[in-house]
């Protein structure tokens, strides 16, 4: 050792040194046998005290060979730790005589990275697999990285899933101000966007860009995904066309069954029984009713976004709902079902479209009657909640688990097949639309006791901010 001491110079207490060191330290000397150690080496290498240098004979070899350091991981059997150990020879007269290993435990930042790297190869993996268009880019618009064949769409506009070469200034006159929205208020955008192809063909897309944010939120890129939606376009403008086609061939015998009616009240024809007659207006309010559902339905598709400007007005939501279940009697009487309304309203009137409210309770009401038991009784209450006037029915009908609940206000989502019944799914989600306009809340509620309230509540102030002049089905 005293020679060893001597190479590191007379002021260095090597033994010390190798004793106070804080990870594993050990020397080797020409024959690569550890001539002295500290208790970490031990520890890691589970020597017993018998000092060995198998783990990194291939190591001194070129060391002392070569006369050069090297740097390297190296794992530990016992303990299972990764260490970082810096090997350096010590000389004398320019050859090596010994090599000094010093180290330091680097488990946890190994298993880290390699546990990064795993991760990278999954989106990797995940990125070259995924059939949809989505990538990342920097702040300054550059690509980043992205799915398969999301490359050629960000530098040619080439949709390889759908074969259409794009045009490119179509997709990038309004990039600037998106992406400057998306980082300025690090908020996902959404949108559907008509985009011509290279032959001036329009098609339909759906573009998402969502802010990349690091650890501290701040916004260091931009997701953006994109999926075209020809098919769904084109099919929803054959249900538009089919149900425009319907509202105006309906049109016409609603109005001779209008003037029927009106003419048979009227006494053209011979005097009607009083009954008869209740029973009469009844059927010519339905019809009216009728009408001013098809001219709105009519005033929808003419417009070619779908939109219906809202006529607001003091509406009674009492009166509404009596002329409702009026019309609606006999269609309860027929299924033996009793309606029973519960009124405690000081605030019966609601601020608008008379029309449109009445479509949603009608809507309500005969999903109310359609799937309550027969001989069972709907309780309608109306009654007041703060600043808004509310209307529900409460049925006993199946009960509905909470995933078809959340569902339920969907577009095309009906449940009506299950219980033999005919339905497209529409009533729901245009009285949704409806209540959303007049800035109001629809909801439903099911019990296990297969009892079931679907209910909403308008604002009854005229002030209602967050009523909407319009709304689009």
């Amino acid at each position: 050792m005293e020679r060893v001491e001597n190479a590191f110079g007379s002021n260095v207490d090597f033994a010390l040194f190798i004793d106070n060191y804080p990870g594993a330290i050990w020397l080797k000397d020409k024959n690569f046998k550890v001539i002295r150690a500290n208790s970490l080496y031990f520890d890691y290498f589970n020597k017993n005290n018998e000092i060995s240098g198998k783990e990194t004979a291939d190591i001194d070899s070129q060391i002392f060979q070569t006369g050069c350091a090297k740097v390297f991981n190296l794992r530990t059997q016992c303990k299972k730790r990764i260490l970082s150990v810096a090997a350096t020879p010590i000389k004398r007269n320019g050859a090596a005589e010994y090599i000094l290993y010093t180290s330091r435990d680097v488990t946890e930042q190994e298993t880290l990275k390699e546990r990064f790297f795993i991760n990278k190869y999954q989106l990797d993996s995940l990125l070259e697999n995924v059939p949809k268009l989505i990538y990342m880019k920097d702040l300054d618009g550059n690509y980043i990285a992205g799915t398969k064949h999301s490359r050629e769409f960000f530098e040619r506009g080439y949709d390889y899933f759908h074969k259409i070469n794009l045009d490119l200034t179509g997709i990038k006159n309004n990039n600037v101000h998106e992406d400057n929205f998306v980082i300025e208020n690090n908020k996902l955008v959404s949108y559907e966007k008509e985009i011509n192809d290279i032959q001036c063909v329009p098609h339909w897309y759906t573009i998402y860009k969502a802010p990349i944010n690091a650890y501290n939120k701040e916004v260091i890129g931009i997701l953006v995904m994109i999926n075209n939606i020809d098919d769904e376009k084109l099919l929803q403008a054959q249900r538009e066309t089919f149900v425009a086609s319907l509202g105006h061939d309906l049109k016409n015998p609603t109005l001779a069954q209008i003037r029927a009616i009106e003419l048979l009240l009227k006494g053209d024809f011979g005097k009607i029984p009083d009954a008869q007659r209740e029973i009469l207006e009844m059927v010519l309010d339905s019809c009216r009713y009728m009408k001013a559902l098809l001219s709105s339905l009519l005033a929808t598709y003419r417009n070619e976004r779908g939109i219906v400007t809202l006529n607001y007005e003091e509406v009674s939501l009492p009166d509404l709902t009596s002329e409702c279940i009026g019309e609606m009697i006999y269609l309860a009487k027929d299924k033996g079902v009793k309606i029973k309304v519960e009124q405690n309203c000081t605030m019966p009137v609601v601020y608008g479209d008379k029309v449109q409210i009445k479509r949603v309770i009608m809507n309500l009401m005969s999903n109310g009657i359609k799937y309550a038991y027969k001989d069972s009784v709907i309780k309608v209450k109306l009654y007041n909640e703060s600043d808004y006037t509310c209307f529900l029915f409460e049925n006993q009908s199946p009960y509905i688990p909470p995933e078809k609940r959340e569902a339920i206000f969907a577009q095309y989502v009906s449940f009506a097949e299950a219980h033999k019944e005919l339905g497209i799914g529409l009533g729901l989600y245009t009285s949704k639309k409806i209540v959303d306009a007049h800035g109001g809340l629809i909801f439903v509620k099911s019990f296990e006791d297969e009892r079931n309230i679907f209910g909403f509540k308008i604002p009854n102030t005229k002030d209602n901010i967050c009523a909407a002049k319009t709304v689009s089905f």
